[in-house]
């Protein structure tokens, strides 16, 4: 039987292609979106009675919240089994995150968002989507915890450039060549706080940025001692479906800043040529 968090991320998904239809014609377009995303493993993939039953609970669940409506714009059916998205349900639909269980659609949401992502860190992301996707979930946290730290690299680098300071430069160089996490963040914040203090970095590029980047360190800490470290042991399905609600944004905001340091660099670089 398919998880009921599934089910309802795949109606949304019907519902954003044909915000009119009938029960029957949904569980099919389930079915057939099941089956492209191989969701299903029942030896005919198809879906099982219980998955149906579900389907018509969540149904039901979304008429309560005022998302789905009963009956039919396009005729005169007013009543179950046809059903229509409110204009409140077409806002909800269409505002909904990323299918977690589509690597594809997930990768493409998060790449509309980051320009120019670095392609280490989509391949970790699409491979933790995929272990979330199998119900992996120690595999998934490893992934995305690899995507958290490879980010983190790239902004500490970008600062090693922005800075003047040679002892500064060496120590985050000796970061860079031997990772300590907590020594990592530290730095990072050394930093951003004097530029973010005194308004050097504008405030549409560092907003958030603490509680994003506090995000990234819980994604990497669980990918060393909670995913890989056998009595920590303390992975479960809610705490990757977080990495995965938090990641998009806390990358967001990461490249910002890292677009920021790299071009300030350049400025300074171009100030201090020779005319």
């Amino acid at each position: 039987m398919l998880d009921k968090q599934i089910l309802r991320s795949l109606i949304f998904e019907v519902f954003k292609k044909e915000p009119d239809t009938q029960v029957v014609s949904l569980i099919n377009a389930i079915e057939r979106l099941a089956k492209q995303q191989d969701l299903l493993n029942s030896p005919l993939f198809l879906l099982s009675n219980e998955d149906k039953k579900q389907i018509i609970e969540i149904c039901w669940d979304l008429i309560t919240e005022r998302i789905l409506t009963p009956g039919t714009l396009q005729s005169s059916d007013r009543s179950w089994p046809f059903l229509h998205a409110t204009p409140f349900g077409n806002t909800i639909i269409g505002e909904s995150l990323p299918h977690y269980y589509d690597p594809d659609a997930y990768i493409k949401c998060l790449k509309s968002n980051v320009q120019g992502l670095d392609n280490v860190i989509e391949q970790y992301i699409f491979e933790g989507v995929n272990c979330f996707k199998r119900q992996l979930f120690f595999a998934s946290a490893v992934m995305l915890g690899a995507s958290a730290e490879k980010a983190v690299l790239l902004l500490l680098e970008s600062m090693g450039k922005y800075v003047n300071d040679a002892q500064e430069k060496k120590e985050i160089q000796e970061l860079l060549d031997r990772p300590r996490l907590p020594t990592i963040f530290s730095k990072i914040n050394g930093i951003l706080t004097p530029l973010i203090e005194s308004k050097i970095i504008p405030y549409t590029i560092h907003q958030g940025c603490n509680e994003h980047l506090l995000s990234l360190f819980e994604m990497v800490r669980a990918q060393r001692n909670d995913a890989v470290h056998p009595v920590a042991g303390n992975v479960n399905k809610g705490k990757v479906f977080l990495s995965l609600q938090t990641l998009p944004a806390a990358l967001e905001i990461v490249y910002k800043l890292i677009y920021w340091f790299d071009t300030a660099n350049e400025k300074e670089s171009t100030i201090r040529e020779p005319q």
